[in-house]
C-alpha cells in the first residue's frame, strides 16, 4: 500500500546520523523502493528512516509501506536487531554478536553478496553497515570480533572491544605464525644461517638491494670496548676490539647500507648507548628512517656495579625501533622488556644479547620464512634466534675469533 509521506509520523529516534542518502537516493530513482518503509496502525514510523529521508531528498509525495502486523517472523526480527543496536541496549558482546546476526539475517533476506560478481539485489557489508549508520570499516570490525570470541573465547572477558579486538588480531598472527613455522619446517625450506667473515660495509654490498626483511644488531659506535680493557675472569674472551667500526663516519656508511638492503615496509631494531642517542638518530633519520624517538628498554633485572657507591646500579640497557615505510607489528607489546641477561660464564661475546629478548623482537616484525640480517652479529645470538623461529639468518662479524665461535655455535655456511 501507498501512503503520503506528510502522513507519516517520525517520533524521537535513537539514530541521529545517516550514511549513504544520497547514494540510496539515486539507486531509488533507478530501481525504485525495494524495501518499503514499516508503519504501526496510527502511521508511526517504526523502521525505514533512511529510506525516509532518501525518498523526501527524491521529492517524491508518496511511498509504499507495510504494516508491523503484516511483517514475516523474519522481517521482525531485522527490525528488532536494528532497533536494539540503534539503542546501544547491549554490552559490547551483545551489540557485536547483535551485528552479526544482523548482517546474515539480511543476507538471508536479500541474498549473500559474492565477490567478483556485481548482481543486483545482494546485500554486502556496506549495506549492513549504512543500515547501522556507521562505517563499513567499524561493521567489519565487529563482525570478526564476534566470529572471533568463538575461537578465542576468553575475548569475551576483555572491558573494551576495542582490547579484544588487539587481542585477538595478535593471536591470529600467532596461529599464523605457528602455521607457517610448520608449514616450512616440513618442507624443509629454511636454510641454514650465511655468517660472514669481515666489514659489514663490503659484505652488505653484496646483498641485493630490497632483499632483508628484518635488521636486529648492535653496533660497537666506536665505544673502545677492548683496546686492551679486560671483562673478567669468567667471560670467555679477555678483550674486545672494535676494529674500524669505532668511528661515526663508518657508521654512518654502515646505516647506509641498511636503508638499501632493507624491503619497503620494514623494520629494524637497533641498541645503542644513550650518551649516543642524539647522533644516532640524526644518522638514521638522515639515510630515510624513521626513528620512534622514544627507546625502548632492555630491563636486565640485575645490573652492572659502578667503581664506587656514587651513582645507582646500571640495569637496563636501550634500543631503538626504526621503520623504512610501514609495517604493523604482530602484536602490542610494551616499551619495556624484562629478560634476565646471559651469564658472564656463559657469554660468547662480551655485550652479547639473550636470544628470548631477540626471538620476541623477531616474531614482531617479520614471518617465518622472511631474511633477519644482523650486520654486527658478535656472538651470533640475532642468528640463533632467527634459526628458532624458523627465519633465514645473515650475519657479519669483523672479528675471527667471533666468527669462529659463532660458526661452532650453530653451524651454517661460512665464507671463512
Amino acid at each position: 500500500m501507498k501512503i503520503k509521506i506528510e502522513e507519516i509520523v517520525v517520533g524521537e529516534r535513537f539514530r541521529k546520523k545517516f550514511e549513504g542518502v544520497d547514494e540510496l537516493a539515486t539507486s531509488i530513482k533507478q530501481y525504485g523502493l525495494i524495501n518499503p518503509i514499516v508503519l504501526d496502525d496510527s502511521n508511526n514510523l517504526i523502521a525505514g528512516e533512511r529510506r525516509l529521508k532518501a525518498c523526501i531528498l527524491n521529492k517524491m509525495e508518496e511511498v509504499d509501506v507495510r504494516r508491523f502486523g503484516e511483517l514475516t517472523d523474519l522481517e521482525k526480527k531485522e527490525i528488532e536487531l536494528e532497533e536494539n543496536i540503534q539503542r546501544r541496549a547491549f554490552t559490547w558482546q551483545e551489540e557485536v554478536d547483535a551485528k552479526a546476526q544482523l548482517h546474515r539475517l539480511k543476507q538471508k533476506m536479500f541474498g549473500a553478496a559474492v565477490k567478483g560478481h556485481t548482481t543486483n539485489g545482494t546485500w554486502k557489508l556496506k549495506d549492513t553497515a549504512a543500515a547501522l549508520g556507521e562505517t563499513p570499516g567499524q561493521t567489519s570490525i565487529d563482525i570478526q570480533l564476534s566470529a572471533g570470541m568463538k575461537v578465542f573465547p576468553e575475548l569475551a572477558k576483555e572491558k573494551s572491544k576495542t582490547v579484544a579486538y588487539k587481542k585477538m588480531k595478535a593471536k591470529q598472527n600467532a596461529l599464523l605464525q605457528e602455521e607457517l613455522a610448520k608449514r616450512l619446517k616440513d618442507k624443509g625450506i629454511i636454510d641454514a644461517p650465511n655468517i660472514h667473515l669481515g666489514s659489514c660495509l663490503e659484505h652488505m654490498a653484496n646483498i641485493k638491494s630490497e632483499s632483508i626483511d628484518l635488521i636486529v644488531t648492535d653496533p660497537p659506535y666506536g665505544i673502545n670496548i677492548g683496546k686492551s680493557q679486560t671483562f673478567g675472569k669468567s667471560s670467555p674472551q679477555a678483550t674486545y676490539s672494535d676494529g674500524d667500526f669505532e668511528t661515526f663516519d663508518l657508521l654512518d656508511k654502515a646505516f647506509a647500507e641498511m636503508y638499501r638492503v632493507l624491503k619497503q615496509n620494514t623494520h629494524m631494531y637497533m641498541f645503542f648507548g644513550i650518551d649516543k642517542y642524539q647522533t644516532v638518530v640524526d644518522l638514521l633519520e638522515k639515510h630515510g628512517f624513521e626513528v620512534h624517538r622514544l627507546p625502548i628498554i632492555w630491563d636486565k633485572g640485575s645490573g652492572s656495579y659502578p667503581s664506587q657507591s656514587t651513582t645507582f646500579v646500571h640495569s637496563y640497557e636501550p634500543f631503538l625501533h626504526i621503520s623504512k615505510g610501514k609495517r604493523r607489528l604482530n602484536g602490542t607489546p610494551r616499551d619495556v622488556y624484562a629478560v634476565k641477561r646471559v651469564p658472564p660464564n656463559k657469554k660468547v661475546h662480551p655485550t652479547e644479547k639473550p636470544t628470548g629478548l631477540l626471538r620476541d623482537l623477531i616474531e614482531l616484525s617479520s614471518l617465518p620464512g622472511e631474511t633477519v640480517l644482523d650486520p654486527f652479529a658478535g656472538s651470533g645470538a640475532t642468528l640463533v634466534a632467527a634459526k628458532e623461529k624458523n627465519r633465514k639468518g645473515i650475519g657479519i662479524e669483523l672479528d675471527p675469533k667471533f666468527h669462529k665461535a659463532i660458526v661452532d655455535r650453530i653451524g651454517g655456511d661460512s665464507d671463512e
